[in-house]
């Protein structure tokens, strides 16, 4: 029987990418979307396609209830779940004088609260029938490295990397694995206006010299799921080509750049 992966998110830019990866290398795939249905379906096809199956699953990660439901439908509609990817999140970037509390519950409520109930449900699945699983989560090169109005969304993403350490430890004697993946600038289509000139900008801070590609983090996660990374838990795997490397000649210079 092939093995099953979740991904959230998964209707576009990198958690697509992800889900296409994981059926290429053989597995079924459960697509979960928030609001882009004909990405999904499109997907869904392109997985068909490859000659694997494909679910489709919706649901706003901001509402608590939404992360276990989405877990139990996925089990029940493939009848396993082996890798679980949490790669659906939200980017807030504001002032911290001008943050507002709404905006501060929907970061921490998607990018924290729902991969948590992600993995807290799909590791008792994986307890329960035995399954020596993988989850990986999504965070971000902003977890490391304080940035311009970043005071929320950084610090969501450290909570989420500090976290996968302790689900690591505590689900490492059922012999599931717990890692994350933090991206740097990630491109999924190709700038255009002002953003093409900020691209070109940061990829000069980038120590290879070009901005990640989708692909580029969608083969690290397949990765750190398969039997080659059997031996790794608890880390988090930056794919930034370097862009998150401590360079002091750059910062002397005034060449640096965030993102």
């Amino acid at each position: 029987m092939s093995k099953v992966v979740l991904v959230t998110g998964a209707g576009r830019g990198i958690g697509r990418g992800i889900a296409l990866e994981f059926a290429r290398q053989g597995y079924d795939v459960v697509i979960h979307h928030r609001r882009t249905p004909e990405g999904a379906e499109q997907l869904a096809r392109e997985i068909q396609a490859l000659g694997r199956k494909a679910e489709i699953l919706a649901g706003d990660l901001s509402d608590v209830n939404v992360p276990v439901r989405i877990i139990d439908e996925a089990f029940e509609k493939m009848g396993r779940l082996d890798v679980l990817v949490n790669n659906a999140g939200i980017t807030i970037f504001k002032p911290f004088l001008e943050m507002d509390l709404e905006q501060l519950e929907l970061c921490y409520k998607v990018d924290f609260r729902a991969a948590f109930l992600c993995a807290q449900r799909v590791a008792q699945l994986m307890v329960e029938t035995g399954t020596r699983g993988s989850i990986i989560n999504i965070t971000s090169v902003h977890q490391e490295r304080t940035n311009d109005r970043d005071t929320v969304y950084g610090p969501m993403k450290a909570a989420l990397a500090r976290a996968t350490e302790s689900m690591a430890y505590e689900l490492a004697p059922y012999g599931i694995r717990v890692n994350a993946v933090a991206p740097g600038m990630t491109l999924n289509r190709e700038p255009e206006g002002r953003r093409k000139a900020y691209v070109a900008t940061v990829q000069q801070s980038i120590p290879l010299r070009r901005a990640g590609r989708v692909e580029d983090v969608a083969k690290a996660v397949v990765w750190l799921a398969s039997d080659e990374a059997d031996y790794v838990t608890g880390i988090t795997l930056r794919v930034d080509g370097g862009l998150n490397l401590p360079m002091m000649q750059a910062l002397i210079e005034g060449c640096q750049t965030f993102i």
